[in-house]
């Protein structure tokens, strides 16, 4: 099989097959978990108050609160500023709509994750707490997947953290930083931080994702507001939009109302992770007493990438109609271009830059972790700790290797572990629902008591 029909068959997969299996399996275990993102929110809202005010006992390596934040530094990436543009240029406003709809299943999908991630943990010989989706594999119907996800994870992320390097450097060639001086500071970053291990990466992204993500939502929802006339027209084409893609997109992209889910869906899964199972290994360190409340954690990871994120670039490229006047073609630099039309070319052009060098920054810590688990579940703690290295050179690998072949099998990759994850998710249930029913017994009278 050449590339081309890889790349053929990834894109035939992405676009049918695997969001059904994501999107029928969240509402199968949104059944299962009886709709607790809606109907017990206000209870989680209380839960995820006091574990970020409080320690709430059990044993880990790092708090909940900055395994939360690596998390999320892996979710948060360019694609959460500018996959949203595309898909609007995709389908319309109407996968605004579909993307939110995907983000409420995806809610119990990432809780899962985190709460199998935790209940199925084990200790290394560093004393470091480490886990995820091959973890909890191990201990499913089918024990020999957990290997076959970590092995397809490990390779994955090499090249994943190159093409994330490779989007850093070009981001700073837009504001004249040469390639060669962006690659040598972001590899001194990473090096600091992924060799210091996973306190030292809990530290660092305790800092940089509260100051990326609330810097890049403070300047768009200041721009969003000066539009705020048009943001009722907006909602009403969205919801229009979602049944009845506009011709002007559906003509575009090859398809109407499909399209318009397809790529709302999509990006609903792209945003949070949530049925990949790669951000429930962040977790796996936290210090926590419950599997369950933990999980809410990931709740918040999902609220932050989909609905706060996600939707922020979508308003500021709508209200300001931007989606409209940019070719499809360049629909990457819709929030480029509102930001610039906005503050001016020169200091619109490099807040945006450094927003987007954060994003992908913090993705690429936080992959090069991943990929060093895999390695570690597979060979062991000594082999993980050595390949830690090779992570990191993979960022220079990025910066003066074109992978544009590599870039393409990435999708493929992801693609199997879903289906391995999923397989997890919806087999494994049980053990959720147990692990869920325990704990809100325990929260609702931690909440009454105080």
């Amino acid at each position: 099989m050449n590339m081309e029909r890889l790349i053929n068959f990834s894109d035939w997969l992405w676009s049918g097959p695997l969001l059904v299996i994501l999107l029928f399996g969240g509402i199968y275990i949104t059944i299962r978990l009886k709709f607790m993102q809606i109907l017990k929110l206000p209870l989680i809202i209380k839960g995820i108050k006091k574990d970020a005010t409080s320690h709430n006992g059990g044993e880990g390596n790092i708090s909940a609160l900055q395994t939360a934040f690596t998390a999320i530094g892996s979710t948060l990436g360019a694609g959460n500023i500018m996959g949203m543009a595309i898909a609007i240029s995709m389908g319309g406003l109407g996968a605004i709509f579909w993307m939110m709809v995907m983000g409420i299943f995806s809610l119990c999908l990432k809780y899962s994750e985190v709460v199998l991630a935790i209940k199925y943990r084990e200790k290394n010989i560093y004393g470091d707490y480490v886990s995820g989706p091959a973890y909890y594999l191990k201990k499913s119907a089918i024990p020999i997947l957990g290997a076959a996800y970590a092995c397809t994870h490990a390779i994955q992320c090499l090249p994943s953290v190159g093409t994330q390097s490779m989007s850093v450097v070009q981001s700073a060639e837009t504001i004249n930083i040469p390639a060669t001086v962006t690659g040598i500071v972001i590899f001194v970053i990473i090096f600091i931080t992924v060799i210091g291990g996973v306190k030292r990466i809990g530290n660092v992204m305790d800092k940089m994702v509260p100051f990326m993500a609330v810097g890049y939502f403070v300047l768009a929802w200041v721009i969003i507001i000066a539009n705020y006339k048009n943001i009722p027209v907006v909602l009403g084409k969205m919801v229009e939009g979602a049944f009845s893609a506009p011709a002007a997109f559906g003509g575009l992209a090859g398809g109407g109302v499909a399209m318009t889910m397809r790529s709302g869906f999509a990006r609903g899964t792209y945003s949070s992770e949530a049925g990949i199972g790669t951000t429930s290994i962040a977790y796996a360190a936290a210090t926590t007493d419950y599997p369950a409340r933990q999980g809410l954690w990931g709740l918040v990871e999902v609220a932050t990438s989909t609905f706060l994120m996600c939707l922020t670039s979508a308003l500021l490229v709508s209200v300001t109609g931007v989606y409209e006047r940019v070719d499809f073609l360049k629909a990457a630099s819709m929030p480029a271009v509102a930001f610039q039309e906005f503050y001016g070319t020169r200091f619109g052009g490099i807040a945006m830059t450094l927003i987007i060098i954060l994003f992908v920054l913090s993705t690429v810590i936080v992959e090069a972790l991943f990929g060093q688990r895999e390695v570690e579940y597979l060979f062991g703690s000594k082999a993980g700790k050595i390949s830690r290295y090779f992570y990191v050179v993979a960022v220079l690998i990025g910066v003066y290797l074109p992978l544009d072949d590599i870039v393409s099998l990435l999708d493929l990759s992801m693609a199997f572990l879903v289906v391995l994850n999923m397989f997890a998710l919806i087999t494994m249930v049980k053990d959720v629902v147990n692990e869920t029913n325990i704990f809100f017994k325990v929260l609702k009278k931690e909440v009454e008591e105080k």
